[in-house]
């Protein structure tokens, strides 16, 4: 007879995680688990982008390798006697010294023949060991389903929930770079009124970043304890009988009882004060139009109503963070350069907008290859190669319109995206039917988004290239990446008569 450990992990590693049944079909994924063909694709039609149900790996549904050394190990498997997986021994009462049979569903404890006939049990509800065993197998199945799709859920909220705190971010960096054009023109009178605004925005978006630790660590929590749970469980239906069934309404119970807790990604005190902070901004540049001499007096009163709007020790922090903070960033203006753009590109005075007319190809004779083909494409200036940057674009023209708007790492003189050995261009695709997130030329899932004025904010450092909503401020699509060169922002059209306007 084979031997019990062996035939166990043997069984353990030929079991699908997904059914907890023998592997039908089986395959291997990019991070290297194994699935039933039909279990994996099952998982893949519930999620847009398909992650490893064991490790959260994101995984190309189109690269499922068949895996035909498990396929005849399975086979195998399925022909062996079942009894070679059970122990040689069957385990006996203490008590009595007889077999035990019986599973007491009372007391969740194992008799012989004499303990179920005692007096202590006769009125219990009784069942054979293999039987209670089974119905407990249906109840850790279904209890596993459900973890499963709380799983699941988490990991949508989760994602949803980072996005809201990168676009709160991004609105937050956005702001700051409206407040430094607007106060370069009377940069002499407003400095002290400038600088406590920036601080205020630096400090909420110091807040923000200080919120996704917060949010990730609390969701990251949740999600220990409910794999522990499921991963428990797992381990309970591999095991034998009586193992499966020590403590098994205690495991369950806690299974059950599981409730996912989803925290407010950007509390409420923050959009509150980032939303009077931006009507305050608004009103300053207005006001600014109207009457400088004016700002002084209600910068006051603003400065007093957010400090006083604060407590105690987030005053002090505030006031801490103004002292180390004195310096007032610089900024520069971004725009188009010409310079890198395809010769059908025509550009305003400003070189805020750039505009397709007529695609005259003659013109591409004496042009260097397109770097992102068939797109028209411009670059803008300056580059980033740390801290963040934000800008926003809106893409004008007839109904059929198509662009990209995205951010490209710096390349050869002469050498083309679709050519290059490393991730060098991270966009969104943007037309009338929705939107495509674009890695160099691999088009992802189609967003079944429109939107006529889009957002991106780079966070270098972190490797973050966000998309919202510009009018919105939803959340669109978040690369996650790391950069080891300098990328410029990218922007291309390939429907005549479109347009794009590029702000601040």
């Amino acid at each position: 007879m084979a031997n019990l450990k062996w035939a166990s992990k043997l069984l353990e590693d030929m079991t699908c995680p997904i059914c907890m049944e023998i592997l039908q079909n089986p395959v291997t994924i990019d991070c290297g688990h194994n699935f039933c063909l039909q279990c994996i694709n099952q998982v893949g039609k519930t999620r847009e982008n398909l992650q490893c149900p064991l490790c959260q790996v994101p995984v190309n549904k189109n690269a499922f390798r068949p895996n035909k050394l498990l396929a005849s190990l399975a086979e195998n498997i399925q022909a062996m006697d079942p009894a070679e997986f059970q122990p040689e021994e069957e385990p006996r009462c203490q008590k009595h010294k007889e077999k035990i049979h019986y599973f007491c569903e009372e007391d969740g404890e194992f008799l012989c023949l004499v303990c179920r006939d005692s007096r202590d049990h006769k009125t219990h509800e009784v069942t054979l060991i293999d039987e209670a065993a089974q119905n407990y197998k249906v109840r850790i199945k279904t209890q596993l389903w459900d973890l499963w799709q709380n799983d699941k859920e988490i990991n949508k909220e989760k994602t949803e929930g980072e996005g809201a705190i990168q676009v709160f971010r991004a609105r937050v960096q956005l702001e700051k770079l409206k407040i430094l054009e607007e106060f370069k023109r009377v940069r002499q009178r407003l400095e002290e009124e400038e600088r406590f605004l920036l601080s205020r925005l630096s400090w909420l978006e110091q807040e923000g970043v200080k919120q996704i630790e917060e949010y990730v660590t609390d969701t990251e929590g949740q999600l220990t304890t409910l794999r522990e749970l499921k991963r428990s469980l797992k381990n309970r239906l591999k095991a034998p009988s009586i193992e499966l069934l020590e403590g098994i309404k205690d495991i369950l119970g806690r299974s059950k009882e599981f409730k996912f807790y989803n925290p407010t990604p950007v509390p409420l005190n923050l959009e509150k004060r980032m939303s009077e902070a931006k009507a305050r901004h608004e009103s300053i540049i207005e006001t600014l139009k109207k009457l400088a001499d004016n700002l002084k007096t209600e910068g006051k009163k603003d400065k007093s109503a957010f400090l006083n709007s604060l407590n105690k020790k987030d005053r002090e922090n505030c006031y801490l963070f103004q002292k180390n903070n004195s310096e007032l960033p610089t900024s520069v203006p971004m725009t188009l350069d010409s310079t890198s753009a395809d010769p059908n590109l025509t550009f305003s005075q400003g070189l805020k907008e750039a505009s397709l007319y007529v695609v005259d190809s003659t013109l591409n004779t004496q042009a260097k290859p397109r770097q992102f083909y068939p797109f028209h494409c411009v670059r803008a200036f300056p580059g980033l190669s740390s801290g963040h940057g934000v800008w926003e674009v809106e893409i004008q023209g007839p109904p059929g319109r198509v662009g990209i708007v995205g951010v490209v790492a710096e390349l050869p003189q002469g050498s083309q995206i679709q050519n290059s050995g490393s991730s060098c261009l991270w966009a969104l695709r943007i037309s009338s039917s929705g939107c495509q997130p674009i890695a160099n030329r691999n088009f992802r899932v189609n967003l079944p988004i429109c939107v006529r004025k889009v957002g991106v904010y780079v966070d270098y450092d972190r490797g973050d290239v966000v998309f919202y909503d510009a009018i919105t401020n939803k959340h669109i699509y978040t690369f996650q990446t790391s950069f080891d060169r300098q990328v410029f922002p990218l922007f291309g059209l390939l429907t005549a008569r479109s347009s794009i306007t590029l702000s601040p």
